[in-house]
């Protein structure tokens, strides 16, 4: 199922996400995110040491709320995700990108590597409202 234009617009702007992630014992885990929309996933950079790294190893059942300034409008992301630990500098930098309008340093890849940073993909099976 693809966003409608109206819920791409709130996905692709400088907006804070809130992704839910369940634990070992099947309650859920909130955590502000920032995030990157590319290809139709929505990216979100982590570290090893992170609870939704070990929840979405665990349960890939995941869902991001990203929400505009004031609260509304809003759009809720349902979908499976994974966890990308090779190939993570482009996706890094874009959510970089997109959060701060910053681009990554020239030592970013060694910079990631030390910081033991993953990608979590989330690929949307559905949108909400």
């Amino acid at each position: 199922m693809a966003a409608t234009p109206e819920q791409e617009a709130i996905i692709t702007g400088e907006n804070l996400g809130y992704m839910a992630t369940l634990k070992r014992d099947g309650s859920p885990q909130v955590t502000p995110i920032n995030y990157a929309y590319v290809d139709g996933n929505i990216l979100i950079s982590t570290t090893k040491d992170r609870a939704k790294y070990h929840n979405v190893r665990r349960n890939p059942n995941v869902c991001v709320c990203i929400v505009q300034e004031g609260g509304r409008p809003y759009v809720t992301v349902y979908g499976k995700a994974r966890v990308e630990e090779d190939d993570i500098v482009d996706g890094t930098a874009a959510i970089m990108r997109n959060m701060s309008n910053r681009e990554a340093p020239d030592n970013f890849a060694e910079a990631l590597r030390q910081q033991r940073r993953v990608l979590i993909v989330l690929t949307p099976e559905r949108f909400v409202p």
